[in-house]
């Protein structure tokens, strides 16, 4: 089996299902040491290199900042003469680029291959529309190889227990589920996808947020301070309407999960909320 093959056994999905679509950019001109204050206060390891257009000049590492900032270029003249705009610590005439409907694993195989840290994604016109990194990859491997071990143990967050949270509940109308915002430790988690599970005995839901469709992924949405999901087909399956009126959010891993564990103590205010 080569390396690609092996690869594309752990890495499933397309580039656009993992890349971050924030991206820390400089356009051409600027200072190297606005650059190196950039990535200081957001510690960021390497910033993208763009023109007036968002086109893709290149990425530019912490070392490269380093590197012009402590040993300055030696001019013709025999004089000292330090780096002005970022564009100048461009080190390739190209940049090594990437599609976001390429495969995953085939965007792994090239940061590795280049030895390179992450690859700007172009759309059709080579504007930037995100970027994916080899943290990125090496977090998403991580994660498939623990995939079902959050099921044997019981996690703990002092933050859980230290400020209040609204409880989530299930519209008795169309058998959304409704979590408020507030419940949600991680802000920056991808939250576009969940997997739903139902345990019986104990009537708790599991909430999975995922990166990519898949057959039992649902769709969900913001609204008001709220995730909405859409568990109409969920919630008539396990003949969930009136059992219970509101539900205690548990946060695990750093927002990649939910567990809604039923409120005995459910207020008349929130049973309302759940019949409109």
């Amino acid at each position: 089996m080569t390396a690609i093959e092996t690869i594309t056994r752990q890495l499933q999905g397309n580039v656009k299902d993992l890349m971050s679509v924030k991206v820390h950019t400089a356009t051409v001109g600027t200072h190297v040491n606005i650059v190196a204050d950039l990535m200081a206060r957001y510690a960021l390891r390497r910033v993208v290199v763009v023109d007036t257009t968002k086109k893709v000049l290149g990425v530019v590492s912490q070392r490269d900042v380093v590197r012009a900032l402590i040993s300055p270029n030696t001019a013709a003249n025999g004089s000292e003469t330090e780096p002005q705009r970022v564009e100048q610590l461009i080190t390739v005439e190209r940049p090594v680029t990437v599609g976001p409907d390429v495969p995953l694993a085939r965007a792994a195989y090239v940061l590795a291959t280049n030895k390179i840290g992450c690859l700007p994604v172009i759309d059709s016109s080579h504007c930037l529309v995100g970027v994916l990194s080899i943290s990125d990859i090496i977090q998403f491997l991580a994660e498939d190889n623990v995939e079902g071990m959050e099921t044997a143990f019981e996690m703990y967050s002092p933050k859980n227990d230290a400020k209040s949270r609204m409880p989530a509940y299930v519209r008795k109308m169309n058998g959304d589920l409704v979590i408020p915002l507030k419940n949600i430790e991680n802000k920056r988690a991808r939250m576009d996808y969940a997997v739903l599970g139902y345990d019986p005995p104990t009537g708790r839901i599991l909430i999975k947020f995922v990166r990519s469709t898949t057959d039992e992924a649902i769709a969900t949405k913001v609204q008001d301070d709220n995730l909405i999901i859409p568990a109409k087909g969920f919630v008539r399956h396990f003949s969930l309407i009136g059992k219970v009126a509101a539900f205690e959010v548990t946060d695990h891993n750093q927002s990649k999960f939910l567990v809604l564990a039923p409120k005995s103590n459910a207020s008349a205010n929130v049973n309302a909320m759940g019949t409109t």
